[in-house]
């Protein structure tokens, strides 16, 4: 398998054969923590950016990965722990996904989050489209603690004023 200057999420989808995914097995040995970082970094970018038609596609890169990569805690122990979460951030999208239908997702959504048993402050990420707001819900609804709470939520009329 030629890799050349292929980024990591490309020289994973290239192995087709056993032997070039044993082949990449090794690169990633050898790439150690930059490689395999660059290749978590790549798929959550994927995965920021899919749609429902672009899941089982994800979903087959992350099941190679695993095969490559089976025990990324032994890259770094960061890491541990790693092909559950990116797993969790897909299966809480696709939830969004199915529940939001096509022809409300036009407009402007934003992300809010609180836990109203502490002091800290309100979190929200407005000014997003509807699948940069779903992946921001999964990827902080896979973690939330008990008492927080998570709310994805469509713009319906905003006023934005600026200062002097």
């Amino acid at each position: 398998m030629k890799l050349g200057h292929a980024n990591a999420l490309e020289r994973l989808i290239k192995a087709e054969s056993m032997a070039e995914e044993e082949a990449l097995r090794s690169v990633f040995e050898q790439g150690g923590y930059s490689l395999f970082s660059e290749l978590l970094n790549e798929l959550k970018s994927k995965l920021t950016v899919c749609d429902e038609s672009q899941m089982e596609e994800l979903k087959r890169w992350i099941t190679k990965g695993k095969r490559i990569v089976p025990r990324p805690e032994s890259i770094s122990p960061a890491w541990d722990g790693a092909w559950s979460r990116i797993e969790r951030q897909i299966e809480l999208k696709e939830y969004v996904l199915n529940r939001i239908p096509q022809v409300n997702r036009e407009g402007e959504w934003q992300v809010v989050m609180d836990n109203p048993f502490t002091n800290d402050g309100i979190v929200c990420y407005p000014g997003l489209s509807f699948i940069e707001a779903a992946y921001l819900y999964a990827y902080f609804r896979a973690d939330l603690k008990k008492t927080e709470y998570i709310r994805l939520q469509k713009v319906v009329s905003l006023i934005i004023t600026h200062g002097p």
